[in-house]
């Protein structure tokens, strides 16, 4: 695919800017577990960050489709960095605490609510549509890797350096970020909706949203619900169960567990090369048949925690059954995010794309939370994945009813 100068800069920040994120997060994650030593306190404040994109998703819509999109980015990314440098200095000052942790965690969340909108209705905006599917793959490809590599290098630098290099490091991704965004161009686009940021105007425009693909894109709908509900059954896997398993109960070291998430996470690289390369191989309308690997690697992965104690056979089967589920996420997050981009109107987009933010990571509390309990409980983690597996069995019979009956239209 050939990409223009636009799309090259939006993928490069991306780059820089996802990079830095991921690191700072997987070391906040070692850094809350270390000094508490309580994976149900690590789940609350994970749920409590996800609360500003459940908030912002409406405002978050409104500015994606009326707001210069560039600017926005530049905007958000500068904001990012500064309130990393500010953290970086409550750490050297020794003024850190579990609630600062909280708090940045949940800015930073508020900053790419309003982040991932802008760029994901941006994006058509600069290729053409013949080609979104692969820049979409581009895009789950920067993603991946951060997710890959962010881990090792958040590992190695944790462990060595300590969180207040990785705070300072993440500060200036941003900063660099923000400057390559200033020589992205992007065409204008003629808006019909009031230039509005208030939450009571923005959340009646995402109600209309909601309605209407309700009436007219039942597709488009059926997939958002279906982030929602995979998000409360496979996602506090990896973000809480699995930190909870290696770290703890396991016993290995940062560097080890950053490297066992950045082999599972590279199954979404996998996915993004193979849909790059072969990008008629997986179509929308039976790609659901694929996501039937993930609770059977859940459910396989979790009889295995329970017939065997031994760690290498269960750092081997986590990263295994991690792996499958990543890559079967990841063609399914980009044959349905193509579907999306290419369905709705335009002017529209960025209030679905806000929408889909707020249902699906709106879910993701509620998996945390139970994650975390249950963690806490008499249930081993084996018992966990098994729970987990059959709920995912669940919502993968849902997907498929809604393609084969037409209840999501294709």
């Amino acid at each position: 695919m050939k990409t223009n100068k636009n799309f090259k800069l939006i993928l490069l920040g991306q780059i820089i800017s996802l990079f830095g994120n991921t690191i700072q997060r997987f070391a906040l994650s070692l850094y809350i577990l270390d000094i508490t030593g309580n994976p149900a306190i690590y789940a609350n404040i994970l749920a409590l960050s996800i609360i500003p994109y459940i908030i912002l998703a409406p405002i978050a819509g409104n500015i994606a489709d009326n707001y210069n999109k560039k600017y926005m980015m530049i905007f958000l990314d500068i904001i990012s960095g500064i309130l990393m440098v500010i953290c970086f200095i409550f750490f050297i000052f020794k003024m850190e605490s579990i609630f600062l942790i909280g708090l940045v965690m949940i800015l930073l969340s508020a900053i790419s609510a309003c982040y991932g909108p802008v760029v994901t209705a941006s994006i058509p905006q600069t290729v053409k549509n013949n080609y979104l599917q692969r820049a979409n793959s581009y895009i789950s490809q920067v993603g991946s890797l951060s997710n890959i590599l962010g881990p090792i290098l958040g590992g190695i630098l944790y462990g060595f350096l300590g969180i207040n290099i990785i705070l300072i490091l993440n500060g200036l991704s941003f900063i660099i970020s923000a400057i390559l965004e200033c020589f992205i161009i992007l065409p204008k686009q003629q808006n019909t909706i009031h230039k509005s940021l208030n939450l009571f105007i923005s959340f009646a425009h995402i109600t209309k949203t909601f309605k209407i693909l309700s009436k007219n894109y039942k597709t488009v709908l059926g997939i958002i619900l279906s982030y929602g509900l995979y998000n409360i059954s496979i996602v506090p896997i990896n973000s809480v169960l699995l930190p909870t398993i290696i770290n703890l109960d396991f016993n290995l070291p940062s560097q080890m567990y950053g490297i066992i998430e950045s082999i599972i996470a590279s199954g979404l690289l996998t996915s993004g090369i193979l849909i790059n390369l072969k990008p008629n191989l997986f179509k929308f309308s039976t790609h659901y048949k694929l996501n039937y690997l993930m609770p059977l690697s859940m459910l396989l992965v979790g009889t295995l925690l329970i017939i065997t104690n031994n760690i290498n056979i269960g750092v081997l089967g986590i990263t295994l059954g991690g792996f499958i589920i990543m890559f079967c996420l990841g063609i399914g997050n980009i044959v349905t995010l193509t579907y999306i981009q290419t369905s709705v109107p335009q002017n529209i987009l960025g209030s679905v794309s806000a929408l889909s933010t707020a249902i699906a990571t709106g879910s993701i509390p509620i998996g945390q939370i139970s994650f975390g309990y249950l963690l806490q409980g008499r249930l081993n983690n084996g018992s966990i994945l098994l729970i987990s597996g059959i709920i995912a069995i669940l919502v993968c019979n849902f997907v498929r009813s809604n393609i084969k009956n037409n209840l999501i239209k294709i």
